[in-house]
C-alpha cells in the first residue's frame, strides 16, 4: 500500500442528490433531520481522509442548538459505524477553557492583505458563517489504531460515511459536506480483493 504518490480525491462537495429526508436544492438545510445519512462511500482500494467539512451554500442565524456534522467508519455496508469526528458547526464549538474553535484566516479574493495568516479571527456568533464560507474539522486528535494508520486510514471494502448528526433548533442554513481523501491504487494482496486472471495466467503463478 503506498498513499505517497497518489492525488487527492473529494467525497461529496457538490450539490448533488444526498440521502437525506428533505432536501432543498440539493443541499442539505440546517434543520435537516438528525441522524439523516448524507454519503455512504465504499472504498475500492486504500484510503486516507485527509481533511473533513462543510461548505456552506446559506447563510446560517442564529440558533439555540447548532448542527453537527459526523464523519463514521464501518467495516461493511449496514455495518457497525464508528464516529471518527463529529463537527459542531456554531459557536457552541468550544474547548475546555470555554473558548470558541472555530477561526479564520484574515487573506480575502482581493489580497486586501499583502501577508494573510491563518487563526487570526474567532467566531464570535453563528451568523458569521455565510455562504461561500467552508469550515474544516480539526482531524489531529485520532489515535492510531495499529503502527503507522491511523482511524482515517480506510481498508478496501470499508464505508466512509457522513451524516447529519444533529438539526439546528430552527430554519435557516444549509450546506454541502465534503471529505477530501487521499486513494492508493488497486491492492491485489488484500483477501477481500478479487480479479480477473491475465490471458495465460494461473492460479498461484
Amino acid at each position: 500500500m503506498d498513499l505517497g504518490m497518489t492525488g487527492y480525491q473529494i467525497i461529496g462537495g457538490v450539490r448533488g442528490s444526498y440521502a437525506a429526508d428533505a432536501p432543498v436544492n440539493n443541499s442539505v438545510q440546517g434543520e435537516e433531520t438528525s441522524d439523516t445519512l448524507l454519503i455512504e462511500f465504499v472504498c475500492p482500494v486504500h484510503c486516507e481522509v485527509v481533511a473533513f467539512g462543510i461548505a456552506i451554500v446559506e447563510d446560517f442565524i442564529a440558533q439555540a442548538t447548532d448542527l453537527v456534522v459526523s464523519l463514521k467508519k464501518a467495516a461493511t455496508v449496514g455495518g457497525t459505524e464508528t464516529v471518527l469526528k463529529a463537527l459542531t458547526v456554531g459557536n457552541s464549538n468550544v474547548d475546555a477553557a470555554s473558548a470558541v474553535r472555530l477561526v479564520r484566516g484574515d487573506g480575502d479574493r482581493n489580497v486586501t492583505v499583502k501577508y494573510p495568516k491563518d487563526n487570526q479571527v474567532a467566531l464570535s456568533a453563528d451568523t458569521d458563517l455565510d455562504t461561500g464560507d467552508v469550515v474544516y474539522a480539526n482531524l489531529d486528535t485520532l489515535a492510531q489504531v495499529v503502527p503507522g494508520l491511523v482511524n482515517l486510514h480506510f481498508w478496501p471494502g470499508e464505508v466512509l460515511i457522513i451524516e447529519h448528526t444533529t438539526a439546528f433548533s430552527g430554519a435557516g442554513g444549509a450546506y454541502v459536506p465534503f471529505a477530501i481523501v487521499k486513494m492508493s491504487g488497486p491492492d491485489f494482496t488484500q483477501d477481500n480483493t478479487w480479479r480477473e486472471l491475465k490471458q495465460g495466467e494461473a492460479v498461484l503463478d
